[in-house]
């Protein structure tokens, strides 16, 4: 993993459907994206799968992150070795996992167009 993660600007955008690379159709009055697999989207119809995109994988890493903090009462439980080292990750995981579900409750998180 990295120590550090940007947000550098991306070189493409990338087709909600099927993860493929996505050209933007210039000569068209509403602006429309095509993947070299053929899906076509509207460029609101590309936020809103953007946004269905960003909520499941949110919520899937608050699922994992929940079976980590529930591994780590186990191992806490059946006394593992390294009582310390499993208390910090439970200590952090149990942090990410609030951070994220607060993130996840937010209303306006990831705002569809009108």
């Amino acid at each position: 993993m990295s120590e550090e993660y940007v947000l550098d600007r991306p070189t493409s955008l990338t087709c909600p459907e099927c993860g493929g690379a996505l050209a933007k159709i210039e000569d068209d009055l509403i602006p429309k994206y095509v993947c070299h697999i053929g899906h076509v989207l509207t460029s609101e119809a590309m936020l809103d799968a953007q946004a269905e995109r960003i909520e499941t994988t949110l919520t899937s890493a608050l699922a994992i992150l929940n079976e980590r903090r529930e591994l780590c009462r186990q191992l806490l439980q059946d006394a593992v070795n390294e009582p310390g080292r499993l208390e910090g990750i439970l200590a952090e995981t149990t942090a990410t996992a609030e951070d994220l579900r607060k993130l996840l409750n937010r209303q306006e998180r990831f705002p569809t167009p009108t």
